[in-house]
């Protein structure tokens, strides 16, 4: 069994483990480590057993000496040793196969001086990283894995939310243009200080270009607004194709890529739009409502949901690809 170690407990590593426990028996890595610079062991401990979207309730945690405790519901058990150290003074570096780097704080450079000794031969990037050895997005270009990719960025939420449809879709039908609106949570211990709509720049401008050779500042536009409010997000997505297309034609061939073709379990179908608290944890990068698609002229026009934070869910597919790969000889 490959080792892993996350760095970082916030919201996205939080996620991250939790969606690792629900699926740790099929799992080609365990997570035998955490460290976190901010959050003690009593911190974590009380963030598992009390936060209201990341629910363990199906667990029973314990804090032990250095370590939490997690018992499954079917017997069996994680031991999860618990640091609070700076990022390079971590006591478990070099002690795990693959490093995942969820902090948000530190750069490439630092990562490779600090975290690839030792045993450690692989560390993932919870963020885009542009000067990582390569961005892989899983369901898109995560076979592209080679043996000299030490740093691998996973994308981002929105980056994982896009790619892989749009390059589904051009392959399909042709992209002329297209254009992404993300209504944007905001975590909630950062409430207090954000009281307003906020225009950002998204990741996902300079990614998009990067990764899909039919993407350009030309025919490309990212709208990104944070707004006060912790819930799951909202993205409109506008492509206009070469080939016509018919509503009930492109959902029909989206379902099935969405089921065990191309894209599975990547995205979802719902009928109608029950709001964004449906949405909460999903296993997917996005979940688009029937009733929302739209046809104008060569235009298609979807309406979905993303859970930002736990697009956790792809980081895992791909640290799970790569683990398996590892332990098959193949990097």
């Amino acid at each position: 069994m490959i080792v892993a170690g996350i760095n970082g407990f916030g919201r996205f590593g939080l996620h991250l483990l939790k969606y690792w426990l629900d699926r740790s028996d099929e799992a080609a890595f365990e997570i035998g480590f955490i460290n976190d610079d901010t959050l003690s062991l009593k911190g974590a401990y009380e963030i598992m057993l009390d936060d209201p979207y990341v629910l363990f309730e199906k667990y029973d945690i314990q804090p032990a000496e250095d370590a939490i405790v997690i018992s499954k519901p079917c017997g069996g058990r994680h031991v999860i040793n618990y640091t609070h150290n700076s990022s390079s003074h971590i006591p478990w570096l070099g002690r795990v196969e693959m490093f995942f780097e969820c902090s948000g704080k530190e750069t490439v450079e630092n990562m490779r001086k600090h975290y690839l000794q030792g045993n450690t031969r692989t560390i993932i990037v919870s963020a885009t990283a542009w000067d990582a050895d390569k961005t892989l997005i899983y369901g898109f270009n995560h076979e592209q894995l080679s043996p000299e990719d030490e740093v691998i960025s996973y994308g981002s939420c929105t980056v994982n939310a896009y790619v892989p449809l749009a390059n589904f879709l051009h392959k399909k039908y042709g992209v002329v243009d297209s254009d992404v609106h993300v209504i944007h949570n905001t975590p909630a211990y950062l409430l207090r200080d954000n009281l307003t709509l906020n225009r950002r720049p998204c990741t996902l401008e300079v990614s998009g270009e990067k990764l899909l050779d039919f993407v350009n500042p030309q025919n490309f536009t990212v709208k990104y607004t944070v707004v006060p409010y912790s819930g799951v997000s909202m993205i409109d997505l506008r492509f206009r194709l070469r080939s016509s297309v018919s509503k009930g034609g492109i959902i029909e061939v989206l379902e099935k890529s969405f089921n065990g073709g191309e894209l599975n379990r990547l995205y979802g179908f719902d009928q109608t739009d029950m709001g964004p608290s449906k949405y909460n944890c999903t296993r997917y990068s996005a979940v688009f409502m029937k009733d929302g698609v739209q046809i104008a002229g060569d235009n298609v026009y979807f309406q979905g949901y993303l859970d930002t934070e736990n697009s956790a869910n792809r980081f895992f597919d791909l640290a799970n690809y790569i683990a398996a790969r590892s332990g098959a000889g193949m990097c």
